[in-house]
């Protein structure tokens, strides 16, 4: 790869994709939840919205998408 090819890689404007996993706190009644992300023992400030499909309960283990600055809990991990 030279030196341009490598600029050129690390300058796209594709959108940043990632994923996180943390736990529902076990105070969750409704709506949006928080997280506690792994690695961190306090839940989040900010209640993250989730996919229609999955419905969150309380001290479920959750998969995360982060793309760009929005992130969305995808589901339940078993």
């Amino acid at each position: 790869m030279t030196p341009e090819q490598f600029i050129k890689l690390m300058s796209s404007n594709q959108p940043e994709t990632s994923f996180l996993i943390g736990i529902i706190p076990a105070s969750y009644t409704a709506g949006n939840p928080t997280i506690i992300f792994d690695g961190e023992s306090v839940a989040s400030i900010k209640a993250y919205p989730y996919l229609s499909s999955y419905t969150p309960t309380a001290e479920d283990r959750v998969l995360i998408a982060v793309v760009g600055h929005s992130a969305v809990v995808l589901g339940k991990i078993t």
